[in-house]
């Protein structure tokens, strides 16, 4: 769930985009503890920027009891070349290689639009957002960071049932000033992705963008969109107490509902299947609320020490950043690798 929150607080605040200013390399090591517990997992991913090139590699493994044993380390390598239109994988255990093209989405309605002709399935009973710096430091990666706490509650209630949902996250956030190299590894991030949404057809605009994060929440609870608006009026204004390149993040979730909302949930599609940005964020949220939502009853039964556990953790981390030149070979296909 971090790299969903990350992603739909920069969708909503807004990425400003500058000049590209040189090549950036950011290294990143993402740690999961899965869903209860389950596929608990952590990978190394390196990220390459050149203009409106990217690559990026990734190393994995599961690091539970059961899964580290049954499966190995995977290795995969995905470059993007929005220059030539094209998406290239690359498999170094077989050396082999794909290529499909970049294709411009599809335009179709947004959960926004479709919740407009809809009724409201549920309404938004509290919702608190709240970040607070703590005044504690440490030295992460060679980075020296401050950090942050960040707490979001938000409970619902479905109409027609009267049945209440309860969603519990928190981040403790480190972050670094934001020195010389960090601001030209951003621009050159920021300069790719812009290339990148122009491409496939994507507007970026600060309304467009707000709206279409607004639409995904909206559908994934099924409460209607200015309510959710209101409650993002206040993320936004708690999210600029933080200052600072993120190096650190570490969230847990939790999520519960009165017996019966959870049942419903899972014997109805949780989004419509969609190529656009919103469908995925859409899909990807309503999926996971889907499966990890527990009934109460259900948590009677669970053993008291593992109770209050989030049900979702997560801990991404920047082990590095360089914007030393990337040959431009890096965004090639390797030699002597066939084609699958």
């Amino acid at each position: 769930m971090n790299w969903l929150l990350i992603m739909i607080f920069g969708i909503y605040l807004g990425l400003g985009v500058g000049p590209a200013w040189g090549d950036a390399t950011i290294e990143t090591i993402i740690k999961t503890g899965g869903i209860k517990g389950a596929g608990a997992s952590e990978a190394t991913t390196i990220r390459r920027f050149q203009g409106s090139k990217m690559y990026e590699s990734m190393s994995s493994k599961f690091t539970g009891a059961i899964l580290s044993r049954l499966a190995g380390g995977s290795e995969s390598i995905n470059i993007t070349r929005v220059d030539k239109g094209v998406y290239l994988s690359i498999d170094p255990k077989n050396r082999t290689y794909s290529e499909s093209p970049i294709e411009a989405l599809q335009k179709r309605e947004s959960p926004g639009e479709r919740r407009e002709k809809e009724k409201p399935t549920a309404r938004i009973t509290k919702s608190e957002f709240n970040v607070k710096k703590t005044g504690a430091s440490e030295t992460i990666n060679g980075f020296p960071c401050e950090e942050y706490l960040l707490t979001w509650l938000l409970e619902w209630e479905e109409i027609e049932t009267k049945a209440k949902s309860r969603s519990a996250m928190t981040t403790n956030l480190w972050t670094t000033p934001e020195t010389a190299a960090i601001r030209k590894a951003q621009a050159e991030e920021n300069a790719f992705h812009k290339a990148y949404a122009q491409k496939l057809g994507v507007s970026l605009s600060p309304e467009e963008t707000k709206q279409m994060g607004m639409g995904a929440f909206a559908a994934v609870s099924g409460a209607p969109q200015d309510e959710i608006e209101k409650g993002f009026v206040r993320v936004k204004t708690e999210m600029s107490k933080i200052k600072g390149y993120p190096i650190r993040s570490v969230v847990g979730w939790t999520m519960e509902s009165e017996k019966g909302v959870a049942a419903a949930r899972e014997g109805a599609p949780s989004a419509e299947p969609t190529s656009d940005l919103t469908g995925s964020i859409t899909g990807i949220l309503g999926g996971l609320k889907g499966r990890i939502l527990p009934k109460k009853g259900e948590e009677k039964s669970a053993p008291a020490a593992g109770k209050d556990a989030p049900f979702f953790t997560s801990t991404i981390e920047v082990k590095s950043i360089s914007v030393d030149s990337v040959s431009s070979e890096v965004f090639d296909i390797p030699a002597g690798y066939a084609r699958k």
